[in-house]
């Protein structure tokens, strides 16, 4: 322009060049693994305009399968003239198989009763039946593995899948085996109560007893066991897998390798107390899995899993290596004296009594290494009094008048044994560190009250312990350093 000007100043003729036309350009770039296509694009000034028809013509030339084109990013590029490393094609990634898959087909095929959640109660007077099945029903169903689903790279190769993996049944299943005329499916081998297992179910043959008393005499049983009476007292019921009793267990022994459900409750007695003043309770109900009961009266109760009574405990050894439960709505959910533990949480509506009923109540871990800590605090004493003296045997063979009865040779080794014992002391001294960082350390453990806490009532979190002497409304107790304290 400013050579116009000039010229037109001078009044002279001419022209110039004010103004380039350029087309637009387009830089296309592959991805080595031929999975994506990148386009920078630069616009075009009064030139060749990017169009649909152009695009797709470089991407057929450059053999980009259509399939894979993103015709939406291609519409952003038109609309805007440009574009900046765009990705404009994207292969199709293989979609590997699915392995085989279990489906159990027996409906209720679980433990006898559900877990335990505040939303979904239970209720003991609506049990279900116990779950038996009859030889040859089937149990499992296996679904076969899918082939998957190849890829597609953008050149359109076919990228290989992998497909999925034939699983076995488990093969420690009892008896439960594969159907001969149809090896997907696994059936019963005889009649008996299915329990649900990894890629498979294994059926207990079940015994059935209207009751255990004079006429059944004691039973041990390698199996469930479903009893639609009571047991009575003075006998013993024991059995490898679940037990069902649809009444109550009096002055009796119970012992179940799995779970354990009394619909009615546990009614004892005590035999006096031992040399310790605890309660001699003559009902004893063991469980390597849960327990469910209506109420324990005078028993010990031993569960492996979680604890839960709906009504009441008086009197009672409750033990759990999971949670203890009496919370229910509409029941009582109280404990009345005897001793509750449980590893992880005891939940009630109501602790003691207005009778001021001593009762104990724990959870959490209790010290079991007080006498592994006293044996090492008095190793600990021992090691640093014979450092001392080793010490003083040192100092004194320095005196001249000693050199003649302590030569080198055993100077040498009073000092190699001093540095033994100062090693001994210090490793002591960290296990004792370590050990008492543990007994501070935070717990998870806690008593929960949702109703009333009674006076003498005694609340232990771990090795801390808490006497309540007045009545207090429900909160929750945890345990703080070596304190337990109310939330």
């Amino acid at each position: 322009m400013q050579e116009l000007i000039t010229l037109a100043i001078q009044g002279k003729e001419g022209s110039a060049t004010i103004a380039h036309q350029r087309d637009a350009e387009l830089e296309w770039a592959v991805q080595p693994d031929k999975m994506a296509v990148y386009l920078t694009a630069i616009p075009a000034y009064g030139g060749k305009k990017i169009t649909r028809e152009w695009l797709l013509e470089e991407l057929q030339e450059r053999a980009i399968q259509e399939s894979c084109i993103d015709q939406s990013a291609l519409d952003q590029v038109i609309e805007a003239g440009q574009a900046e490393r765009l990705c404009v094609a994207r292969g199709v990634e293989p979609e590997p198989g699915v392995d085989s898959r279990f489906e159990g087909l027996v409906e209720g095929c679980k433990n006898l009763i559900e877990d335990y959640s505040e939303e979904a109660q239970v209720d003991f007077h609506q049990v279900q039946d116990f779950i038996v099945v009859e030889q040859g029903e089937i149990l499992m169903r296996r679904t076969p593995p899918t082939a998957g689903v190849p890829g597609l790279n953008v050149m359109g190769a076919e990228l290989p899948t992998e497909p999925g993996r034939v699983l076995e049944f488990n093969p420690d299943i009892d008896g439960a085996i594969i159907d001969p005329d149809n090896p997907d499916q696994l059936i019963a081998a005889v009649k008996g109560h299915p329990i649900l297992i990894d890629k498979g179910v294994s059926v207990d043959p079940t015994l059935r007893l209207d009751a255990i008393n004079i006429e059944s005499g004691n039973i041990d049983f390698d199996g469930s066991v479903e009893v639609k009476g009571d047991v009575s007292s003075g006998f013993s019921l024991h059995a490898t897998g679940d037990v069902f009793i649809r009444g109550m267990v009096e002055k009796a022994t119970v012992i179940a390798g799995r779970n354990l459900t009394i619909v009615g409750g546990v009614a004892g007695e005590d035999l006096g107390r031992d040399q310790n003043k605890e309660l001699i309770l003559k009902a004893r109900v063991l469980a390597g899995g849960d327990i469910r009961a209506k109420y324990a009266n005078l028993a010990h109760l031993h569960a492996a899993g979680d604890i839960i009574i709906r009504e009441f405990v008086l009197q009672s050894r409750l033990s759990a290596k999971g949670s203890i439960n009496l919370t229910q709505p509409g029941s009582k959910g109280c404990i009345i004296g005897g001793k509750t533990t449980a590893r992880k949480e005891v939940a009630v509506n109501a602790l003691g009594s207005d009778a001021n009923v001593p009762t104990v109540v724990r959870a959490g871990r209790i010290n079991c290494k007080r006498k592994l800590e006293e044996q090492l605090r008095t190793e600990h004493k021992n090691c640093l009094e014979n450092c001392e003296k080793l010490e003083k045997v040192l100092k004194a063979s320095e005196n001249p008048a000693q050199k003649a009865s302590i030569n080198s040779d055993m100077s040498r080794k009073i000092k190699a044994t001093l540095h033994s014992y100062e090693q001994k002391a210090e490793r002591i001294k960290a296990i004792l560190a370590r050990l008492n960082a543990r007994k501070q350390a935070e717990s998870s453990a806690v008593v929960t009250v949702k109703g009333a806490i009674y006076p003498n009532v005694y609340i232990g979190i771990d090795d801390a312990i808490f006497n309540n002497r007045v009545r207090k409304t429900g909160c929750s107790f945890v345990r703080e350093g070596s304190e337990v304290v109310s939330r």
